[in-house]
């Protein structure tokens, strides 16, 4: 696709900025570009943020090959400052950070500063995106000394994840009032806050990074510590809790799930 000849350019030019030190792209960069539906994520070291002026210097040069440039689309953040290209359908974003900004973050995320997610966002997902990024470019090594830093895997960081998520997954207020009132709705809500913990505990004693839910069926049928049959009774705590007639099936199989997570955790940490 001309999306990847035209990233690849930009890449190689934007890499003449002096400012920029490191530029890496996350995910799978053999993966089928959708139109509409993908898009590819750029994340930019910098010794200081290139100005808005320079990094449209740069994008001009291709303005015939996008249908839209939005720039500053966040201003500083977990996200950094970004801008967005769409090319042949295909949102390329490009987020740039200054090094210090980006190795106080992984070292507060590393130390179990940020155990929670903030909105929709998890800071282990920042871990999981460093730890697998793919480099296009650096001028020392300032994307391998983040990669090093975070693929030490400090055994503390996944114990205080456990010892939280594990901790969050069952509220027995409110699943005590999901069993008495059988409020479908109600109990989507709280499942939702159970469930989310339950993967993040799950992930940390595979001593894994939790990134997102997406492809969660995929990690848990390779993880090594899990419950038996893992994934099929999640999927059934799921099915269980869209009728009132098996919520109290769902609850009961939620408990039961946590509890051998509880043990499972205690015999490694």
């Amino acid at each position: 696709m001309n999306v990847i000849h035209i990233k690849d350019k930009l890449v190689s030019d934007l890499s003449g900025i002096d400012k920029i030190k490191g530029i890496g792209q996350t995910g799978d960069m053999n993966a089928d570009l959708i139109p509409g539906n993908s898009d590819i994520d750029m994340f930019v070291l910098c010794s200081t943020i290139p100005t808005e002026n320079e990094r449209k210097s740069i994008y001009t040069n291709y303005a015939n090959d996008y249908s839209e440039c939005m720039m500053n689309v966040c201003n500083g953040g977990i996200w950094g400052y970004g801008d967005i290209l769409i090319i042949d359908g295909i949102d390329v974003m490009f987020m740039y950070f200054t090094i210090e900004e980006m190795e106080q973050y992984l070292d507060k995320v590393l130390n179990g500063d940020y155990l929670d997610r903030d909105g929709g966002f998890y800071p282990t997902g920042r871990l999981s995106s460093v730890e697998n990024i793919n480099i296009l470019y650096e001028s020392k090594d300032e994307w391998s000394r983040q990669i090093e830093k975070v693929k030490k895997y400090p055994t503390e960081l996944f114990k205080k994840l456990f010892d939280y998520h594990i901790s969050n997954v069952i509220n027995d207020e409110d699943l005590g009032r999901v069993i008495l009132r059988k409020e479908v709705m109600f109990y989507h809500s709280v499942l939702e806050n159970s469930l989310d913990h339950l993967l993040q505990a799950l992930f940390a004693v595979n001593a894994t990074y939790f990134p997102s839910r997406k492809r969660s069926e995929q990690y848990i049928k390779d993880f090594k510590n899990k419950p038996v049959n893992c994934y099929e009774r999640l999927i059934h705590i799921i099915q269980n809790s869209v009728s009132s007639n098996t919520i109290a099936k769902s609850v009961e199989e939620l408990k039961k799930i946590t509890l051998e997570m509880v043990e499972i955790g205690n015999s490694i940490y």
